[in-house]
């Protein structure tokens, strides 16, 4: 048989094992993987590790809401993507972020149409439910059939945070949907009060950012909202885990055999507190919560990974344009997810190649129900990456295509890049230059 494009030799790595092989493509979907396939083209990955597009379930994009409070974030859908797809994520999921008050559809359809003719890879969305009312609550079944089945529930921050009461509420009617609850654990009240104490110290600013937001803060969040779920008997995972007592809370959670699932972003990963310490305009970019934290804590955190404990890695990308004199807190990280948890952890030899996969690629698509992504197998969407294991980059806001002037992890330079894109089948980026059509990526509707 002969395929229309066949990518030939390269290390065929998957969240099972590594072996040399060819993948043949027909259209869109992969159609074999196999040894001395041809086809009309034929793309030589000798050298090369070809694994699955990765998967980021936590982007923020194009969106002027969020928070109300804070400048909007910096990348477009079309900027953002395109960073992505450099990146070698062929799908990100980002969020619909209904007010107060406003029907859950009614924002729904508005964030579609901000992403839809813009985005240059696929896209699925969240819905961030802040609205107390149980009427908003009695619309998440709706917001279901339109392909989006997790919902995003806060403990922090003022306009987004809600009660307990109405966590499990709607923990309770993403249950009945069959959907994900996610949820943003800190208890915000005792991180304002640390903070409120520490301002009249004249404690102020990005250093004393961990101080006010403890571990203890968090693992406490972490406990509560595993044990709301149980109760609502609601699958649940928790972003942005920090902490080894967060992880902790997961790791006893999944030996009860209850549905939890635990998320690390790449900047948890890899960077810590000192970056906070200097005060300047970066540093402010990087404030984000929950914080950035110690060295100790960032290897509990490389551990529960290592262990399974955590099941996957996303970039939080929510880089914003800057206010005078100062950058509002975002890391800008869509572009460099794979590349750093290859260096600093498969490199570190702290996890394999196998896992390295799961975490960025297969296991998000089976967290987030994308039942097409996420692998290498006859039949799944012809996502595909080639990444050159022996690439350096030194990462900044020249070698870096989000639109952002400044670089989260400017001096940190990476051993390991992408060098190709493939999205459903046809090359978006080819080594190293783009070549995919802007507004090519579709939504993905998701389910469970």
């Amino acid at each position: 048989m002969s395929y229309d494009l066949v990518v030939k030799g390269g290390l065929v790595v998957t969240a099972e094992g590594a072996s040399v092989a060819d993948v043949g493509i027909v259209g869109e979907r992969i159609a074999a993987v196999g040894v001395d396939l041809s086809g009309a083209r034929e793309l030589d990955a000798r050298g090369l590790y070809v694994i699955p597009g990765a998967i980021d379930g936590h982007v923020h994009l194009n969106d002027p809401t969020f928070p109300p409070y804070a400048p909007p974030t910096a990348d477009s859908f079309a900027t953002g993507t395109r960073a992505a797809a450099f990146g070698g994520v062929t799908t990100v999921i980002d969020f619909a972020q209904p007010a107060v008050g406003q029907p859950l559809l009614e924002e729904l359809d508005r964030r579609r149409s901000d992403a839809d003719g813009e985005v240059v890879i696929d896209y699925g969305l969240h819905l961030n439910l802040r609205d107390p009312d149980p009427a908003r609550a009695a619309e998440i079944r709706a917001v279901f059939e339109r392909g989006v089945p997790s919902f995003k529930l806060y403990m922090a921050y003022e306009g987004y945070r809600m009660p307990d009461a109405a966590i499990f509420r709607a923990m309770f009617e993403i249950a009945g949907a069959n959907g994900l609850a996610v949820l943003h654990a800190e208890n915000d009240n005792v991180i304002e009060e640390l903070r409120r104490r520490l301002a009249a110290e004249g404690k102020t600013g990005p250093q004393w950012l961990a101080a006010s937001s403890p571990p203890e803060a968090e693992a406490e969040a972490v406990h509560r909202a595993i044990v709301l779920a149980q109760l609502a008997e609601a699958r649940l995972l928790v972003f942005h885990l920090s902490c080894g007592a967060s992880a902790r809370e997961i790791e006893l959670a999944k030996e009860r055999g209850q549905a939890v699932a635990g998320e690390v972003t790449s900047h948890g990963l890899t960077l810590e507190r000192s970056a906070l310490l200097s005060g300047d305009m970066r540093a402010q970019s990087l404030a984000v919560r929950p914080p950035i934290r110690a060295a100790d804590e960032r290897d509990e955190l490389w551990k529960a990974l290592a262990r399974g404990t955590i099941d996957i890695v996303s970039s939080d990308h929510c880089p914003r344009v800057p206010r005078e004199n100062s950058h509002p807190a975002g890391i800008s990280g869509i572009e460099v997810r794979l590349a750093l948890v290859h260096t600093f952890g498969v490199e570190a030899e702290l996890i394999d190649l196998p896992r390295w996969v799961e975490v960025c690629c297969t296991r998000p698509a089976e967290v987030f129900g994308l039942d097409r992504k996420g692998r290498l197998q006859p039949g799944g969407d012809a996502d595909i990456v080639l990444f050159d294991p022996a690439k350096e980059v030194a990462l900044s806001a020249e070698t870096l295509h989000s639109a952002i002037t400044f670089a989260s992890y400017e001096g940190v330079t990476v051993r390991g890049f992408p060098v190709t894109t493939i999205s459903r089948g046809e090359m978006i980026v080819e080594d190293g230059v783009f070549v995919g059509a802007s507004g090519r990526g579709r939504f993905v509707e998701r389910g469970y």
